[in-house]
């Protein structure tokens, strides 16, 4: 049994002037693919005659459109790979969902058609995907199972592709294809209000593995949709697999109807949000430090710019804050001529310069300011230059960075498995306030904030949807649009 493993994996904001290419994407090839899912901890078990063959893995986080060309070149690449190493017995595709191609729409769907064309219609494939990613009802048709991750954040995603590989070699094995029922729920929520952690999400997913187990089906996975991207596939969806099709059926419509019934009770999960303004209103109340703001508009695990200087600008101009005697850090402002020109000028030097808002000043110009260059943060990637210059003006420090990544550490369980070049985490002790460019607190951020509050900022991850200028998608869409009357009858693909 010679089991393919292929994939590419991005989400992309639509609302950002962020653009995706090639060089950000990482490419796993090989036996390098395996580290990708603790392979000989969790598959040590697999029969002596299946045999993974690793393919080209091509993953990003996070940004704006993907560039066509990189789009193309990775297509390409993926495609003749299959065809020059088959015949294959199935093909397990390590996706995520959410991928726009600047000027196109169905990256996954294009990407899934054309491993079609090369192994044939019959072919089993599996894949996994992350529930913030889309299953349109063309995307479900061209697989025989998708998993997502049941968790946000998604301390799971070894889980998730563990089950859709077991499920391929067990659909290889069988011989036949199973039922799928589809539902496309009209909602179209972002992850900041459809947390696992908290209610109503715990429930609605949690929901999931008792159905499994009450109907009888081979899986049942839940999708969120992707909320910053303007396509008419985006939106929630449900899809069950199984070997009898009243049960998944049955499955499928009592999750989607759960799922819709719960749809009020999505509200930002963070115990304290709002404005930037009221963030700034909240340190000065001297909750417990460090406090962590979560600058939710230019969140880059969404695919925010991570230049945006709204919150910087704000709190500079806010004389009683400046005045307060708190240590501010704004962590991961991505701004790559900064960056070189503190590494040219060496630590101790003072720049004298605007930062940020190279990508997008529509929110906010650069900040001006006299910047101290204070430190550089050296990567654990083997980065051959630092990943971060560390620079302060008065009570306030800025980590620009010249790659766009989140503010967290290796041991993060949210990104176990993820290659990210460039991270440039550090240890922020000693800092009153950390401001970080996400919206939900990642798991370890969470356990280092003393208090917390997410900042519903502007930009290209914009929590206040009716902000977003949603001109192409699938209407009607809850929040979007109200008194929806959905069709939650599952449809048997």
């Amino acid at each position: 049994m010679r089991l393919a493993i292929v994939g590419i994996a991005t989400e992309s904001s639509t609302f950002t002037l962020d653009r995706t290419p090639l060089e950000r994407f990482s490419l796993t090839r090989g036996d390098e693919v395996f580290a990708m899912y603790d392979w000989a901890g969790r598959f040590a078990d697999l029969p002596a005659d299946v045999e993974f063959v690793p393919g080209l893995i091509a993953t990003v986080n996070a940004g704006g459109p993907v560039v066509p060309a990189a789009y193309d070149v990775l297509h390409d690449k993926i495609m003749a790979w299959l065809d020059e190493n088959g015949p294959w017995d199935g093909v397990y595709l390590h996706m995520h969902g959410a991928m726009n191609v600047l000027g196109r729409d169905g990256a996954e769907e294009h990407f899934v058609r054309s491993v079609r064309v090369v192994v044939g219609a019959e072919l089993p494939i599996t894949m996994s995907m992350d529930p913030h990613g889309n299953l349109s009802r063309e995307l479900a048709s061209l697989v025989d199972h998708a998993a997502a991750h049941r968790q946000a954040p998604h301390l799971d995603r070894w889980d998730t592709r563990e089950r859709a590989v077991r499920i391929l070699v067990d659909l290889v094995r069988r011989g036949e294809k199973p039922h799928r029922a589809w539902v496309r729920v009209p909602m179209l929520l972002p992850g900041e209000r459809t947390s696992t952690t908290v209610e109503p999400g715990r429930s609605v997913f949690g929901r999931m593995i008792p159905a499994i187990a009450r109907h009888g089906v081979l899986d049942a996975n839940m999708w969120i949709g992707f909320a910053w991207a303007d396509e008419p596939r985006n939106a929630a969806a449900v899809l069950v697999v199984g070997w009898d099709a009243s049960a998944v059926v049955a499955c499928a419509r009592e999750l989607a109807e759960h799922y819709w019934a719960a749809r009020e009770g999505f509200v930002i999960v963070a115990d304290r949000s709002g404005s930037w303004e009221e963030a700034l209103d909240f340190v000065l109340t001297d909750p417990p430090r460090p406090v962590y703001l979560s600058d939710s508009g230019d969140n880059v695990s969404a695919g925010g710019s991570g230049d945006l200087t709204v919150a910087l600008h704000s709190t500079i101009r806010r004389a009683d804050v400046m005045a307060a005697g708190r240590s501010f850090l704004f962590a991961g402002l991505v701004d790559p001529a900064t960056f070189d020109a503190a590494l040219e000028a060496g630590t101790g030097a003072v720049l004298e310069r605007a930062i940020g808002a190279a990508v997008d000043s529509r929110f906010a110009p650069p900040v001006a300011g006299s910047w101290t260059v204070e430190r550089f943060i050296e990567g654990v990637h083997g980065e051959e230059r630092p990943v971060a210059a560390v620079l302060r003006d008065g009570p306030v420090s800025v980590s620009v960075q010249w790659a766009r990544r989140y503010f967290v550490s290796t041991a993060d369980p949210a990104f176990a498995g993820y290659p990210m070049p460039g991270l440039a985490w550090f240890d922020p002790s000693g800092y009153d306030v950390v401001v970080v460019k996400n919206g939900y607190l990642f798991t370890g951020q969470a356990e280092t904030a003393a208090s917390a509050f997410m900042a519903l900022t502007p930009g290209g991850t914009d929590l206040i949807v009716d902000r977003l200028a949603f001109e192409r998608a699938g209407r009607p869409l809850h929040p979007l649009d109200r008194d929806i009357e959905p069709d939650l009858e599952p449809i048997l693909l």
